[in-house]
């Protein structure tokens, strides 16, 4: 069979396994977008209020190895496009791979009967700028050529620009280098930097040539592809110079090569192998920066073989081992034995005494063939080389395309895993149930009334304690005031003195002035004490009432602190069963209970207002006790005299208060051993029909009530478990899909 027969055979072939592969990339699309959206439920637990449910279920999620399968999914995805654009290929790619200057522009050339304007092929000199790819197209006459240029983008020189200002000098602020100010970058400066490092000054030599000529390609960037028939304007885009020494009158240097991504060249070839196409890859010693990775991405992504083209001036180099490393390391899977070849260029005059020692030293290393010719001759090329060649690289080709299918078998295998085992932790997630309904929620009534009932007999208990001690808030508030009755509230004589001087008032209007002050500073202060005993109001009923809050918080999984006496928990009890059992006969004692705690609210005002305003009489001309001081006050010198007789009816008053207030320090714990007494009545007595004669057990009464309308009291928690059972639907919906992918 003819090597064209061949070729056109491989294709077809590759192209019912591409198909083949096409249906499994969309399947592996499906369960990317299934991973991703189970993945995406993580986002969705924040709409869960509860914190214990939301991290209960994000653990679940989070055990199901999400991250995992989809990194794998992804992986496979990505293997699986570079095989299927390999298979869906019209032809065989080859590259030509190597160091500079060692004839792999000459070796093309004889191929494809083209000549230095459109693959640059000058002694001495680097001649290739861009990496073109030489089509075999018999249809062209001969003599005639087709160049389709591709240029590259503007981030792509803008991007390169900040890799070598990086190298030059790192502490340079690359971020503001943009495409528009490329040519405006400080080259003294950056020269400065280069110091005597090698790379530097390369890297230097390199971005000082972009600078220079930015305006010669910088409007190529962005450009659509351009069609060219005119060798010479083709060498002008993809060579550095015209092969001439830079010393030359007649040298030429060109630079669109920078803009350009790549170079499609349509020729006849010398003789016609088929559907055959060759890159020419820059040489590997190039200093630019990326050409390595550049070949290396080549020979994975466009190629189906690679020659690496050596003329040898003595056994293999340290940068020869570093290629044939370099390609065997990343490619170890890939078979490299059956598609890796090497020309040995054999330039008579020049290196005829080593050609036979390179070829016998890397008869070793495991390539698929290696031959010796000469590169400037066609004839010697196309028999001794390329036919050889194709030959074995057609032999080879169905193994070569099972080291990718047995890589990406590999990785399907490992994704099955991940997936049965994502299918098991799935079938495993459950749905909850907390409507309450039945037996269980009856239970979890009566529990709540036992706990509940002992809880308040011992708080009846403390109270019944308490209520023969000062309560502590009234006795410290009292206390801090008494304490400072004549220090902190009586205004100063100095006060007082800048009073008389700045109003020009008589000293009688200053004393009257300080009592009026004086009186109700001290009724503001004792009034104020209810702020405090407000928050003990709070904490009052809420040790009341905290284990049937905390109980139904318990029950519903939403947690709670029961030492938060920031929140009213009767309050938000009786609010959430006036929308329930307000209206329910049967609940009424619990309701009524709930209501009689919430509208307890203890103040002192009434009493302490009382008692301190009978102990200002004098301080208060309006009373027949006060009694006017015995001097006269002049304003010129009242402010001591004042203070002196103010102070020392303050401390008349101190006393007396210490004693008046004395019967009244008991009453906020008198008051709440009455309330809890009563509120332990209401809500754990049994409720009694003396007219009926029906008496009803109250544990009873609170099996029912968990039973009918505990699932109401808590809706936030429901439509947390609402959401989290819509979850747990969604992802069992996608199981089919999971099992589908997982049996693959």
């Amino acid at each position: 069979m003819e090597t064209r027969q061949q070729i056109d055979r491989i294709i077809q072939h590759r192209h019912e396994k591409a198909k083949t592969l096409a249906e499994d990339r969309r399947d592996l699309n499906e369960l990317l977008t299934s991973l991703k959206k189970l993945r995406g439920m993580e986002a969705k637990c924040a709409m869960i209020k509860d914190d214990k449910l939301r991290g209960d279920f994000h653990d679940k999620l989070r055990s199901l190895g999400l991250p995992v399968a989809i990194k794998q999914t992804e992986a496979l995805t990505k293997a699986l496009d570079e095989v299927i654009n390999r298979f869906q290929r019209d032809y065989i790619s080859i590259a030509t791979i190597g160091k500079e200057r060692q004839g792999k522009s000459r070796f093309l050339q004889s191929v494809s009967c083209l000549d230095d304007k459109v693959i640059p092929a000058y002694s001495g000199t680097s001649c290739t700028g861009a990496t073109s790819v030489i089509r075999n197209d018999p249809s062209i006459p001969e003599g005639q050529l087709r160049a389709v240029i591709t240029y590259k983008k503007r981030d792509d020189i803008v991007n390169l620009v900040r890799d070598y200002v990086r190298i030059i000098k790192p502490d340079y602020p690359v971020s503001e280098i943009e495409f528009d100010n490329v040519e405006y970058l400080p080259l003294n400066l950056l020269r400065e930097s280069t110091g005597t490092d090698a790379l530097r000054q390369t890297s230097f030599t390199h971005l000082e040539s972009i600078v220079n000529n930015f305006f010669e390609f910088s409007d190529l960037f962005d450009s659509s592809p351009e069609t060219l028939t005119d060798p010479d304007a083709i060498k002008r885009i993809v060579a550095q110079n015209n092969g001439k020494a830079i010393t030359d009158p007649d040298s030429e240097q060109y630079y669109k090569y920078l803009a350009v991504a790549r170079a499609d060249i349509y020729c006849r070839f010398f003789y016609d192998p088929g559907k055959i196409r060759l890159i020419d890859t820059v040489g590997i010693e190039s200093t630019q920066l990326g050409v390595a990775q550049a070949m290396l991405d080549t020979v994975k992504n466009e190629s189906d073989a690679a020659i690496v083209v050596n003329r040898p001036i003595a056994d293999p180099q340290n940068k020869d081992v570093e290629i044939y490393t370099d390609i065997t390391k990343q490619f170890k899977d890939k078979s490299p034995e059956k598609w890796l070849f090497y020309l040995i260029n054999h330039v008579k005059g020049q290196n005829d005494n080593t050609v036979a020692g390179f070829d016998r030293s890397i008869s070793t290393w495991g390539i698929a063939g290696h031959m010796i010719v000469n590169c400037a001759d066609p004839t010697d090329v196309n028999e001794h080389f390329m036919k050889p060649m194709l030959e074995t690289l057609l032999r080879n080709i169905d193994d070569i395309d099972a080291s990718y299918l047995k890589e990406l078998g590999e990785k399907n295998e490992a994704l099955q895993n991940t997936i049965r085992t994502l299918i098991s932790a799935v079938s495993g997630m459950s749905t909850n149930d907390r409507s309450w309904q039945g037996t269980q929620a009856l239970e979890k009534g009566k529990q709540c009334f036992n706990t509940m009932g002992a809880q308040l007999r011992k708080m009846v208990d403390h109270y019944s304690h308490e209520r023969h001690e000062p309560n502590h808030v009234l006795w410290n508030e009292t206390q801090k005031i008494l304490n400072n009755l004549d220090g902190a509230i009586a205004p100063s004589a100095e006060v007082i003195q800048s009073v008389a001087d700045k109003n020009n008032v008589v000293g009688g209007d200053v004393w009257n002035v300080s009592l009026h002050y004086v009186r109700n500073e001290i009724t503001r202060r004792f009034t104020a004490i209810d702020d405090k005993l407000a928050k003990e109001n709070i904490r009052f009923k809420n040790s009341l009432i905290k284990v049937l809050y905390m109980n139904l918080k318990e029950i519903f999984g939403e947690g709670g602190d029961a030492n938060d006496d920031s929140i009213d928990m009767t309050h938000q009890l009786l609010e959430m069963m006036e929308k329930t059992i307000a209206d329910n006969p049967k609940y009424a004692q619990i309701y009524e209970a709930i209501a009689f705690l919430d509208s307890f609210t203890f103040n002192t005002r009434a009493t302490i207002i009382q008692a301190v305003r009978s102990q200002l009489c004098i301080i208060n001309p309006l009373c027949e006790e006060y009694a006017a001081p015995s001097i006269t006050f002049y304003s010129g010198r009242c402010g001591r005299e004042i203070d002196y007789f103010l102070t020392s009816r303050l401390s008349l008053i101190e006393e007396n208060l210490r004693h008046a207030l004395m019967g009244i320090y008991n009453t906020p714990n008198e008051a709440f051993y009455a309330v809890a007494e009563e509120f332990y009545d209401r809500l754990t007595f049994a409720a009694t029909d003396l007219s009926s004669g029906i008496i009803t057990n109250m544990s009873d009464i609170w099996g029912y009530f968990f039973q009918e309308y505990a699932h109401l009291l808590w809706k936030d928690q429901a439509q947390d478990y609402e959401q989290i059972n819509a979850m747990v639907s969604e992802a069992k919906a996608l199981l089919p899909l999971l099992q589908k992918c997982g049996k693959q």
